[in-house]
């Protein structure tokens, strides 16, 4: 353990000590949010002394709550628990939560005591010191708040052990940002030559970056504790950042993410004022790159950006203020206009955003990404907006050809809900792409539903055969691979109305084929007796017999030896049940793999309690097609002798995102 400064240690496995500074407090609050109480409320009550006068409170976890609704409640609990200007607050948590926790103990009876237990590398280095704390108003980040310093920072590298990968990123970016803060370049080269011992958390390593960092903020906190001056330049990069996060209301972009972004603007003004040269520019974007943090700009819309860059906390008299550095690392304030940022912005014009709407037979799903052209290439970089709506659009069509008119309106309004976000995010009506699959290419009165759609909402729809969504599912899938991956994988998207498959490899698609076997077509065609659903072994044998019928076509796919790589609702469902996710983790299910005993316990557990209780991790809305979409699932491992399959998150929408459905084929 190092002590810093006065109220600042550094080390690891030091938890312990904050016994020394809870004695003179009547009450301790122990606030933080849900994720981190889960991973870490037990511990600290086995740790801390006195385990009569402590408190924990816990609030959702996200930057969207960073806000006074979340607050009030906290109050409404110290209030209800007697909590006195004696009493004591510990933030335990990321950047989020030491702010909130600041400006809990900043108002509370006027001020009371609160020590900085940051768990995440940003909050380590940024905001658990300088006294600054703050929630963000709807309109604009961090924009309510106060000037306080903690009574104490105790930073424990431990904590970044259990940190997810992309939080540690986005503490690297706010890092990496100070290192361009000083003169003395010997902080930046430590970083370069320390790289893999950064990524596999050395814990010497670790205390003295982290050491380092705070030793340049607290130096600009001491000289301007209420930053009327050189306080500011620890701004670097924030004009940008924060107007980023706001444009995506704080959900694309963590805080480092969009900060290594605002470095790289700041630093294209000072090479467009000549301040530095393009070499420096090129080492400040690699040092990013290094730790696989992105710095491209988006290419956003001048008039809406713009207007965000205008709300920033550092402005006034409406002018726009960011920092610009030189190759000497001199930093300075200055006003930047509006000509310059669009300059700078048009730099990143083949970095922006597309979005892909796939209208299923059962539902409608939306994915908004940032994408980067590279000559004729989409590559996608980031998911920005991912939804799914069930909307039963193929609702009777197998029996009938036809779309229902309730059916048509159901899906409508979710495409009038999907092209509000499209246009709140300004993507150009070239970057939305949008098709239609088994339900509409089957129905006598596709062109009417086609029509209708683009008379209200202005989306074109192409529908897209079984081998072009063949094509894209593909296309979608061998995106999570790198290209030293060479196997064959047989890729099958069970859909509403027919499941596709292709086989290929990284190189090229061999074989692809669309059958007219789909969960909505089985539910309807066996399972459906007079209108209510029916899961006697009886119907679920016809609908096991025919579609082994169907799987015949399947013959030639068997020379091939393969991976079978499963995607859409009825495969990742598998996952989020056998999980029992309450909430649905896509990170957690792309490229985890099902085993065939697992989807038939899941098959098990629908057939046994689909119409009695809740399932966890199945979406109710989706309750209705399961249990045909497992039968055939379960029927492809069989068919193939499969023991297992890989889910991928990855499908025919990002096969959109990358290749678009039009002039393909």
């Amino acid at each position: 353990m190092k002590k810093i400064f006065d109220d600042i240690y550094v080390g690891s496995n030091i938890i312990l000590i904050l016994n020394d500074y809870t004695k003179d407090f009547d009450k301790i609050l122990i606030f933080s949010n849900e994720t981190i109480a889960d991973l870490y409320f037990e511990k600290f009550k086995s740790t801390l002394n006195e385990k009569d006068k402590i408190f924990y409170f816990a609030i959702e976890d996200g930057e969207e709550y960073k806000n006074i609704e979340s607050i009030l409640p906290v109050y409404d609990f110290m209030l209800e628990n007697n909590f006195s200007r004696k009493s004591l607050v510990i933030s335990l948590g990321g950047g989020v939560i030491c702010d909130m926790g600041g400006y809990i103990s900043a108002t509370y009876m006027r001020g009371i005591e609160f020590i900085q237990v940051p768990t995440s590398l940003l909050a380590q280095v940024d905001a658990s010191v300088g006294g600054k704390v703050a929630i963000n108003h709807p309109k604009c980040k961090n924009m309510i708040g106060s000037f306080k310093n903690p009574y104490r920072v105790i930073i424990d590298v431990e904590f970044l052990k259990t940190l997810p990968k992309r939080e540690f990123k986005s503490g690297m970016g706010e890092l990496l940002k100070h290192s361009f803060l000083t003169k003395d370049k010997s902080y930046f080269e430590y970083i370069e030559n320390n790289v893999e011992k950064i990524k596999n958390l050395d814990n010497k390593v670790l205390e003295n970056i982290v050491e380092q960092s705070i030793r340049i903020k607290k130096h600009y906190v001491d000289i301007d504790p209420f930053e009327k001056g050189e306080r500011a330049f620890l701004n670097l990069g924030h004009t940008y950042a924060h107007a980023l996060e706001s444009f995506f209301d704080y959900k694309a972009f963590t805080h480092g993410e969009a900060v290594a972004k605002g470095v790289i603007f700041d630093l294209e003004l000072s090479l467009l004022r000549g301040k530095i040269n393009n070499e420096y520019l090129e080492r400040a974007k690699n040092i990013f790159k290094l730790f696989e943090i992105d710095t491209d700009l988006i290419y956003l819309p001048s008039d809406k950006f713009i207007s965000l860059m205008r709300k920033d906390k550092k402005n006034s008299f409406g002018k726009i203020i960011t920092i610009l550095l030189d190759s000497e690392g001199h930093l300075s304030k200055t006003e930047i206009k509006e000509d310059e940022i669009i300059k700078i912005v048009d730099k990143y014009k083949n970095n922006f955003l597309r979005a892909s709407i796939d209208i299923g037979t059962n539902s409608c799903r939306l994915l908004i990404a940032e994408v980067q052209r590279n000559n004729e290439n989409i590559i996608f970089k980031k998911e920005i907006y991912k939804d799914l709506e069930i909307v039963k659009l193929g609702e009777d069509v197998n029996m009938n050809k036809f779309l229902k008119e309730e059916a048509i309106e159901r899906t409508l309004r979710c495409l009038k809900k999907y092209k509000e976000i499209i246009d709140k995010y300004s993507i150009e009506e070239k970057s939305i792409i949008c098709f239609a699959t088994s339900a509409t290419r089957d129905a006598n009165n596709r062109d009417y539903f086609i029509k209708r759609v683009y008379d209200e909402t202005k989306i074109k729809i192409n529908c897209i055969s079984g081998d072009e969504e063949a094509y894209i599912n593909f296309k979608g899938v061998v995106s999570s691979f790198d290209k030293n991956f060479k196997e064959n994988i047989l890729v099958f998207d069970i859909g509403g109305g027919s499941t596709e498959f292709t086989l290929g490899n990284i190189n090229g698609i061999k074989k692809e084929i669309s059958l007219n076997i789909g969960s909505v077509r089985i539910a309807e065609k066996f399972l459906l007796d007079n209108g209510i659903y029916n899961y006697c072994e009886e119907n679920r044998i016809k609908a096991k017999e025919w579609i082994k019928e169907n799987l015949k076509e399947l013959e030639d796919f068997k020379k091939e030896d393969f991976t079978l790589i499963g995607v859409a609702g009825t495969t990742t469902t598998q996952v989020s049940v056998r999980e029992k996710m309450e909430i649905y983790d896509s990170e957690k299910i792309h490229l985890s793999s099902l085993t065939s005993k697992e989807i038939n316990d899941n098959l098990d557990l629908f057939i046994k309690n689909i119409n009695k209780q809740e399932i966890k991790g199945l979406d109710p809305k989706r309750k209705d097609v399961i249990i045909g979409g497992t039968i055939i699932l379960k029927e492809i491992l069989d068919y193939f002798g499969k023991d297992f399959i890989i889910v991928s998150e990855n499908d025919n929408l990002m096969g959109a995102i990358l290749e678009g459905v039009e002039n393909k084929w």
